[in-house]
């Protein structure tokens, strides 16, 4: 994560999206797959035991740079959305980090994330 973005930064930016009802969680992950900050919605269970969450950590970073490869021929990787029955999970490189949100299904995952991106571009640019 950039030197200069604070855990209150992040934190007051997590609480922006998630006063969204329909966003349960923001990670932001390293490049590595770890863990660097994460904010959830107050009474939210994620159901993942923490192995089966930096598989999905892990597995969310390789997608993303699996992806990356084709920037070149296919433009610049904004975001990836996940649909799942359950959930959706939408995850966007920004920087040297993945920003992971998971929401509730079937919402407007483009609005969701293009105001993601919006916002950690600006506190990840200072």
């Amino acid at each position: 994560m950039h030197a200069k973005v604070s855990s209150k930064l992040l934190d007051d930016t997590c609480n922006i999206l998630l006063a969204n009802k329909k966003i349960r969680y923001i990670g932001i992950l390293d490049k590595m797959g770890s863990l660097v900050f994460e904010k959830q919605k107050d009474g939210v269970d994620l159901s993942l035991p923490d192995s089966k969450s930096r598989s999905l950590y892990i597995k969310s970073v390789l997608e993303i740079l699996l992806k990356k490869d084709f920037d070149e021929q296919m433009g610049l990787l904004k975001y990836n959305v996940s649909h799942r029955s359950k959930i959706d999970v939408i995850t966007i490189p920004i920087f040297n980090n993945i920003v992971m949100i998971t929401l509730e299904p079937n919402e407007n995952c483009d609005l969701i994330a293009n105001s993601a991106i919006m916002i950690f571009e600006k506190i990840f640019m200072k």
